[in-house]
């Protein structure tokens, strides 16, 4: 069973839109990222218990995780790593109220460096961290970022060592790794025996593309996990700003049609029928995105929910 999730904030901000597609849609889950125009980790449990929460429940809506910016900040940053120490604690009880196992989670931007004191801090940095998360019941999922420290394989199977803790898994995004340089297929399967929940993200020559239009293997994926018996979240989070946003320029600047962005635009235009300077909507490209990957799971004779 494969439970679909989504950024929905990437075809709107507003809650009430968010949930409205999401109905729209069959579905029933949510990873909250920005609501109202407020990111999740500047919500209090305080202010998310008052405002959203009944909202959400009203819709019957269920949180997959929460998509919080926690671990994205720069690692000697004392004063980030603090305030987001405390951000963590009100996560967690946003988590708990809303019966969500899942705050996703980064390994800092460390301007490319991978030594060994590089490493030992940011190991420091996450077992913080990871003792804010004890006892709570709550799982925080390290995702698979470009300019991180745990960017490649190699690094994210470190970290996961040098933790060795129940309150750590992997979230796997085939996107990112690929703008990293690495195979998504390869990264997979180095990685898929600690990862538990999967981003649904495609990447064409560095570019955001809907799912199975790309480089990501995403039905690879998908068939591999139906066969493994998977029962978990596919999550979209497929950055849908750059088509839907500036697809125009491509044709009215012309220059820009020899550029990677020109290439795979118009691919995108071909492959669903879209004229040069035929508008696109976020919510478009997002609701591509779903079908896509419902179609991908029927395909791999996987069931959704």
């Amino acid at each position: 069973m494969f439970k679909i999730s989504g950024f929905y904030d990437e075809a709107t901000g507003l809650l009430d839109g968010q949930i409205s597609l999401i109905n729209e849609l069959g579905g029933r889950y949510l990873c909250p990222r920005v609501i109202d125009g407020k990111n999740i980790a500047d919500y209090t449990a305080a202010e998310f218990e008052s405002g959203v929460l009944p909202r959400l429940n009203q819709a019957g809506i269920r949180l997959s995780s929460l998509g919080s910016p926690i671990g994205k900040i720069k690692l000697h940053d004392g004063d980030a790593f603090k305030a987001q120490c405390v951000k963590l604690k009100e996560l967690i009880k946003i988590a708990q109220m809303t019966e969500c196992e899942y705050i996703r989670c980064f390994s800092f931007f460390t301007d490319g460096a991978a030594d060994a004191k590089t490493a030992a801090k940011v190991i420091d940095r996450w077992r913080v961290f990871l003792e804010i998360a004890e006892g709570s019941g709550v799982t925080l999922l390290h995702e698979n970022e470009k300019k991180i420290y745990g960017d490649v394989p190699d690094r994210v199977l470190e970290l996961y060592d040098a933790l060795d803790h129940p309150n750590f898994k992997l979230c796997y995004d085939a996107s990112n790794y690929i703008q990293c340089g690495i195979d998504p297929w390869e990264a997979y399967q180095k990685t898929k025996k600690y990862t538990v929940y999967y981003h649904m993200k495609d990447c064409l020559d560095g570019v955001e593309v809907p799912l199975g239009e790309g480089r990501g293997k995403i039905a690879e994926i998908i068939a591999d996990l139906k066969a493994r018996g998977y029962n978990g979240f596919v999550t979209l989070e497929p950055h849908t700003a750059k088509y839907a946003l500036t697809k125009k320029l491509v044709y009215i600047l012309p220059f820009l049609l020899l550029t990677k962005y020109g290439r795979v635009f118009r691919g995108i235009d071909k492959t669903h029928g879209i004229k040069p300077l035929q508008s696109v909507t976020r919510k478009d490209v997002f609701v591509w995105q779903y079908e896509n990957l419902v179609k991908i799971i029927d395909a791999a004779g996987g069931k959704t929910e």
